[in-house]
């Protein structure tokens, strides 16, 4: 595993509506929320702030400047804001806090007028603090679970040659920190793939407590569309333990399948509404297993312990995955 310790900034979202506690009138990217973007100096209209760090820029905009510097630093506290926020449920209380937090922190910044060097300062204390919010809200992947979940059982690739199951998720989370997000009622969403091939990937959702509750192996449907033969190619294999989960993860599973053969890059409610609803509408390739299945075959997941999608609404926005 590529445990790096550096903070990347992943800029994909997952927002969730109906029965995860958010309707879709309120339904809204982490990208469209307040303060989530870098500082624009083709702005027309720029606060204080911009305007020195912009003008020192240009006065200056060598790579070990002060006005690279300035930039730079206001690029690092954006995107450990940005990982805050999806680290936090939407909407809720201490999502809310950090908003208000970084508009204080902006405030701060203003304050410092033409003084480019307390700008400089004041950005610099802000990405100390954000790191070490980052480190507190930090979800880890429950590898010890997969580990247990899977060990032993043998499930056929996307070329239908069987491979060990816990290899073939876990090599698919390669990224460190795991691309994940939290949902309103505290369960959180995982996802990742295998370096170099992206269209293998690997899915983990799991309670508020951190309990696993569902894994997911896709093949070939990243970017497949909405194009019926190649979702007939595709595949997203699901795995639980409980059938209940299934019914409750479902609604989510679909909206990441969905966003997924999109490309993690469309916005709904938006400009792209409609092709996240022909994508949810399409026929999505998934097809769910029971791990309690009793096999006879030793440990390979026979085709008798698939299980039946159950009937669920589709209520959680795939264009709200932002990647």
């Amino acid at each position: 595993m590529n445990r790096s310790s550096h903070w990347h900034h992943f800029a994909f979202v997952i927002c969730c509506m109906g029965w995860l506690g958010i309707g879709p009138a309120h339904a809204q990217s982490i990208d469209d929320l307040p303060y989530t973007h870098t500082l624009n100096c083709n702005a027309e209209q720029k606060s204080p702030a911009v305007e020195t760090i912009c003008a020192v820029n240009r006065k200056d905009h060598s790579y070990y400047g002060l006005g690279a510097k300035l930039l730079q630093e206001d690029m690092f506290v954006v995107g450990l804001y940005f990982r805050a926020l999806e680290n936090t449920a939407p909407g809720g209380p201490e999502q809310a806090k950090i908003i208000a937090e970084q508009g204080a922190y902006l405030k701060r910044r203003d304050t410092c007028g033409q003084d480019a060097q307390c700008i400089l300062r004041v950005e610099q204390a802000r990405h100390k603090e954000l790191i070490t919010l980052t480190h507190k809200l930090q979800k880890e992947l429950p590898y010890e679970d997969i580990q247990s979940w899977t060990r032993g059982l043998v499930f056929p690739d996307g070329n239908g040659k069987a491979q060990p199951l816990e290899q073939r998720l876990l090599q698919s989370f390669d990224q460190y920190p795991t691309p994940h997000v939290t949902l309103p009622d505290g369960s959180t969403v995982f996802w990742g793939f295998l370096t170099g091939a992206g269209q293998v990937q690997s899915l983990a959702i799991t309670d508020a407590q951190n309990h696993l509750r569902l894994l997911g192996a896709a093949d070939d449907l990243l970017l497949a569309g909405t194009d019926p033969h190649k979702l007939q190619q595709a595949r997203l294999a699901v795995f639980v333990r409980d059938p209940q989960a299934l019914a409750r993860y479902l609604p989510v599973v679909r909206a990441w399948a969905a966003a997924d053969a999109l490309g993690f890059n469309r916005k709904c409610p938006g400009q792209d509404h409609a092709r996240c609803t022909a994508a949810l509408q399409a026929p999505l390739p998934i097809q769910a297993y029971d791990l309690n299945c009793k096999t006879s075959n030793g440990k390979i997941i026979p085709q008798h312990c698939a299980l039946p999608l159950p009937q669920v609404p589709d209520n959680v926005s795939p264009g709200l995955f932002w990647q």
